[in-house]
């Protein structure tokens, strides 16, 4: 007989090598963040055995009260199936596979094959310090010299755990439809690559995912061959400079040569496809097109546009011609879609109006990291069957910023500073400032989960004004001109400013201005028209709606503009030290975090 006491713990981990995450449940409170911002390493590739440290493990049950354990019973869940994972490095690696790529002396060349080994390097480190210190029998602090953490445990606290193993693509699917307002829908899963598959497809319903295709052909899927097309453009596909093709593709020409370079080598079969491209290929054929690939050193960019803007197309109509053969399958008009290819804006814009679909969900993490939330939620409604009310989930799920640090900091008397006293004296004084022009860092309750900024972690300023892109692209990020800033707007004005408005809670789709808006809000305008919006409702942000709903009051522009608090290179920022350090070695003129404003002298 189970013990109604015992306090039942879910803890996911995100456990690729690449954008590893953990997210942790107990009942209905949720916790889910990238250890990239614990360790504000870049993705947390460079120094892997911090990935799953007790300081972030610790943080992260203390933040959402969990703290202080006591009989409780952790179910630790990775998201990958390592037996699965040398199966297919072993198929992969075969001899009668080289000939494929002429000129390759050794596969870890290619991205699939790198990715693969490193993950497979890092299964020890899988074996979580939580996991390891909780394992099948009770603790107490004594045991532990290393842990500093005396709280945390107390002589008589009685703590097990176990461990389970979740499919890669099933944690990308459970992320994607546990965060939508679905009951059922078709499921959409395109990444780099899993333990077997690269590409999955499923129908959700009755509360399960029934496999319609999957597939892993070859060495490429549309995953990594977005990696190696951001290397041939020049960037670091390793930074996670994907976003860097994306934005510099606005800036092409449409070349038909190049675009059927790609596009007879994608071969679609509904929703099966293969990728025929060889190293031959792209040196003798694709780089005369382009008058040779960029090298990284040359700061010559605009050289990449062409090639970036045909790939980005050809993407895009692979993507849509997948969704668009799924979606003749007539089996929903739903669509939950997810998996690293997912984080393309520009090719989620276009799926509805391109497919019988009728509703498109993306989850704020679409990438490896939302499997440590995947998994939790599978966990949850799944496995343990507890009742779902299927809605948009809150992206809100990471750290909270600690206003006791902030007062011990401000208390120093070096820092200028004033506390309004309630939120909507707040609001309509940090409207004010943002229409004088002022570039404020904007820092509230907890962070989001995934890459974007959604109106917590974020730096805000005045759409309107045509320098303000360039402002905060050379003076605070530090980085190049062609990257787009992105507009939050309230829900009721979409239809106003957005050609087939569609809402976009995450920011994770991108949408055509309508022409007669684009001179309102320069600054939030990409150069072919779009903007990756971010729908702002009162239910789903209350203050942030509050804050926007000001600025209009002021200005009549139902939007701002909202980027990431971060520098090129960097996470967001996770801790008071971070804001403030962020706030005075770059050009933002006012930091907002809670009730306090701090400006500079």
């Amino acid at each position: 007989m189970q013990n109604d006491n015992i306090r039942q713990i879910i803890v996911g981990h995100g456990n690729t090598f690449h954008d590893p995450a953990i997210a942790i449940c107990e009942g209905n409170t949720i916790f889910a963040e990238g250890i990239e911002r614990h360790t504000q390493c870049k993705r947390a590739i460079e120094n892997t055995r911090l990935w799953y440290s007790w300081r972030a493990i610790n943080r992260a049950l203390s933040d959402i009260g969990i703290l202080p354990l006591k009989n409780a019973e952790i179910t630790n869940i990775s998201t990958w199936d390592y037996d699965k994972l040398k199966y297919i490095a072993g198929l992969i690696w075969g001899e009668e596979n080289k000939s494929n790529f002429p000129g390759l002396d050794s596969p870890t060349k290619f991205p699939t094959f790198s990715m693969l080994l490193h993950s497979l390097s890092q299964e020890p480190i899988f074996l979580t310090q939580l996991d390891w210190i909780l394992r099948s029998r009770p603790v107490h602090v004594g045991a532990l010299p290393h842990v500093t953490c005396p709280d945390f445990f107390s002589d008589e606290d009685k703590i097990s755990s176990k461990s389970e193993t979740l499919e890669h693509h099933i944690a990308h699917a459970a992320n994607a439809v546990y965060t939508s307002p679905f009951e059922e829908c078709c499921v959409m899963v395109i990444d780099g690559y899993g333990e077997e598959t690269h590409t999955s497809f499923y129908l959700f319903q009755n509360n399960k995912f029934n496999l319609i295709h999957k597939q892993m052909e070859g060495y490429f899927s549309l995953g990594n061959l977005y990696f190696s097309l951001t290397e041939l453009c020049g960037f670091k596909p390793w930074d996670g400079e994907e976003w860097k093709v994306m934005g510099l593709a606005a800036f092409g020409e449409f070349r038909p040569d190049i675009y059927k370079f790609f596009r007879d080598r994608i071969i679609i079969d509904g929703i099966s496809f293969k990728i025929n491209l060889t190293v031959k290929d792209v040196m003798t054929e694709l780089s005369p097109m382009v008058g040779g690939f960029r090298h990284p050193n040359d700061m010559d960019v605009m050289r990449s546009a062409d090639l970036a803007h045909n790939f980005q197309k050809s993407f895009e109509d692979t993507i849509i011609d997948l969704a668009r053969n799924f979606g003749k399958l007539g089996i929903s008009k739903k669509l939950a879609y997810s998996g690293g290819c997912a984080l393309n804006s520009s090719a989620n814009g276009k799926i509805l109006e391109n497919t019988d679909f009728e509703n498109l969900h993306v989850p704020s993490a679409p990438a490896d990291d939302g499997n440590a939330l995947g998994a939790v939620l599978y966990k949850k409604y799944l496995t343990m069957g507890e009742k779902r009310e299927p809605k948009v989930m809150t992206p809100y799920l990471g750290s909270s910023i600690s206003i006791q640090e902030l007062e011990k900091i401000l208390n120093f008397n070096s820092i200028d500073f004033w506390k309004v006293s309630d939120e909507d004296k707040l609001c309509k004084e940090t409207a004010k400032l943002l229409s004088s022009q002022k570039i404020i860092g904007w820092v509230q309750g907890r962070a989001e989960f995934g890459p974007r900024a959604l109106g917590n972690r974020s730096i805000i300023a005045d759409p309107r004004s045509s320098d303000m892109k360039d402002r905060i692209n050379n003076l605070i990020k530090f980085r190049e001109f062609y990257r787009p800033l992105a507009p939050s707007i309230l829900h009721e004005f979409g239809n106003e400013y957005f050609e087939n408005y569609q809402e976009s809670p995450y920011m994770e789709r991108t949408l055509l201005f309508k022409p007669d808006v684009r001179n309102k809000v320069p600054a939030v305008v990409h150069k072919d028209g779009t903007g990756r919006l971010q729908t702002v409702k009162k239910e789903w942000n209350p203050l942030y709606y509050n804050l926007i709903f000001c600025f209009y009051e002021k200005t009549k522009i139902p939007l701002i503009l909202n980027t990431s608090f971060n520098v090129m290179g960097k996470p967001i920022i996770h801790s008071v030290e971070d804001a403030i350090t962020l706030f005075y070695t770059t050009g933002m003129d006012y930091l907002i975090i809670g009730n306090y404003i701090l400006s500079k002298r």
